[in-house]
């Protein structure tokens, strides 16, 4: 049986989203922790209320210097205030420590008396 243009182009178009899906997925498990747990952080909305560097905003400050890995996951799972809670079924053991990883690596930004613009320089 013959198909036909519309067909074909229904079917182009499928294999092309499953095949960058396939990218998608193959770059992130081929990248670094710490990358794969930036990646995370924005991909699971972490950074609506926490910042793009876990500076903290409608929520507290995760980073530089985030709490031990356990409190994390504790906090994470049943947090103690209007957070919602995230399930292992919605964020494994593994994405969690790899989102700590990527908050441990946010350096402390630099010393406000640094900054000339700041200093009075």
């Amino acid at each position: 049986m013959l198909i036909g243009k519309r067909q074909t182009r229904l079917v182009v178009g499928v294999l092309f989203l499953i095949g960058g899906a396939a990218v998608a997925v193959a770059a992130v498990q081929g990248s670094n922790p710490v990358e794969q747990g930036r990646e995370e952080f924005i991909e699971l909305g972490c950074y609506q209320c926490h910042g793009f560097q876990g500076q903290g905003g409608a929520a507290p400050r995760l980073a530089p210097k985030p709490i031990a890995l356990d409190n994390f996951k504790r906090i994470v799972r049943r947090p103690p205030n209007v957070m919602p809670a995230y399930s292992p079924a919605v964020v494994s053991e593994e994405q969690l420590e790899r989102i700590h990883l990527y908050l441990e690596s946010i350096p402390q930004p630099p010393d406000v008396s640094s900054l000339p613009l700041l200093s009075g320089e």
